[in-house]
């Protein structure tokens, strides 16, 4: 009976190492999957700030149009010109973000996909 016993107590412990190496690998996320989404996050990000970059450019475009038009009252100019500096710093500012999303996407392209561990 002592041998039943041990075998017992044997057996539940062997159990419990068994679950978390289970979840474990449940866990455990591909690191060239990782890698593919983080491009693809980085691509669909660069492609939302050249939209926005476009977007801003026709506003920008269509405000100097106010601005220069041959006949424009004073309160017009004024506005688009306040409309056009605001926009002016949110193109400086989407232009940033582009080229520092664009350096590291290029880096992680440069980089390559992760090795795969045997």
């Amino acid at each position: 009976m002592i041998t039943g016993t041990g075998t017992g107590a044997t057996a539940a412990p062997a159990a419990t190492p068994a679950a978390p190496k289970t979840e474990e690998k449940k866990t455990a996320v591909d690191p060239l999957k990782e890698y593919n989404e983080q491009l693809g996050r980085l691509r669909t990000k660069i492609r939302t700030l050249q939209d926005e970059e476009t977007e801003l450019q026709l506003q920008m475009n269509e405000l100097n149009n106010q601005v220069y038009a041959p006949v424009v009252d004073q309160a017009a100019k004024d506005q688009a010109l306040t409309v056009v500096g605001a926009a002016q710093q949110r193109l400086t500012d989407i232009r940033r973000e582009l080229d520092v999303t664009t350096k590291e996407l290029q880096g992680l392209v440069a980089q390559g996909p992760p090795k795969p561990v045997k």
